[in-house]
């Protein structure tokens, strides 16, 4: 199983390092994020080559705006200025096509429910969003990829299979990532959820990201790497490569090498033990 990785650029981010510790756990590939507010074209530059000087070729890349909110970079520093640069000049990351955005809230923060996020209305203005967001980008090679949540306009398999067939070329695919649509009402029948999930998204998916769930000590969602939560991974993995098409599978949430080999091989074990 090929296996990549995600790896987060923030501002202290020594952009090298970040591509060679991913390297050193066993990693070639992945989806680079960046958290950089007024990314300039000479720093995606700049990342392209750290990338290509360890052999890292990168799939996708991440600048997590809000569609409905896209001049506001408030929740990850990020704007739809970043997304315009990054989106422009990624092509100088061996030739990038896939960019991962969120699917849009009305909520003051990732997790803040908003309960105008699940009307008609919400989700018309993510089309139009998404609309102009492709329009401003025509005649490039680029797939934008959403991210659902289950706070967001895109909570679950359905409204993500829904949106995706609005636009029927594959300009807009969805990021298969099933532990982020698990409410904390199903969090107690999370694997059936998941599985569900993944039929209803399959035929929409252009990334896979592998990543945990478990609660804290204040019963609170959270989702550690590969390994270290509560998810039956081996039936996670069966509905994945048995309906899903072949896009970059990528570990998510292992921020150092110790836990990037950590996710690798507990994924590739249980991968091993289906025979896949």
């Amino acid at each position: 199983m090929d296996l990549g990785v995600v790896i987060n650029i923030y501002e202290e981010t020594e952009f090298t390092g970040a591509f060679e510790e991913a390297r050193a756990a066993g990693f070639s590939h992945g989806q680079v994020n960046s958290f950089l507010p007024r990314i300039t074209a000479e720093e995606v530059r700049l990342l392209a080559l750290a990338a290509r000087g360890v052999g890292f070729h990168i799939d996708a890349v991440g600048c997590y705006i809000n569609p409905l909110r896209l001049e506001d970079a408030g929740m990850h520093g990020v704007d739809f200025v970043d997304w315009k640069t990054l989106v422009e000049t990624m092509v100088v990351m061996n030739g990038c096509e896939r960019i991962v955005c969120w699917s849009g809230t009305l909520g003051k923060s990732l997790a803040t429910p908003n309960l105008l996020n699940q009307e008609e209305e919400s989700f018309n203005s993510v089309f139009v969003a998404l609309h102009g967001m492709l329009e401003h980008v025509r005649g490039l090679p680029v797939q934008v990829l959403l991210e659902p949540f289950t706070a967001h306009v895109l909570c679950d398999g359905k409204t993500c299979a829904r949106m995706a067939r609005k636009f029927p070329f594959g300009d807009v695919r969805i990021v298969l990532d099933a532990p982020n649509v698990v409410t904390h009402k199903e969090y107690s029948h999370r694997d059936q959820r998941v599985r569900e999930f993944v039929s209803d998204v399959a035929l929409n998916v252009g990334l896979i990201h592998l990543k945990d769930m478990a609660r804290d000590d204040n019963d609170h969602r959270r989702f550690p790497r590969a390994g270290a939560g509560v998810l039956d991974y081996g039936s996670y993995l069966r509905s994945i490569v048995t309906q899903c098409p072949d896009v970059p599978m990528l570990i998510e949430h292992a921020t150092s090498v110790k836990e990037m080999i950590a996710a690798r091989e507990f994924v590739e074990g249980v991968a091993k033990e289906l025979g896949i």
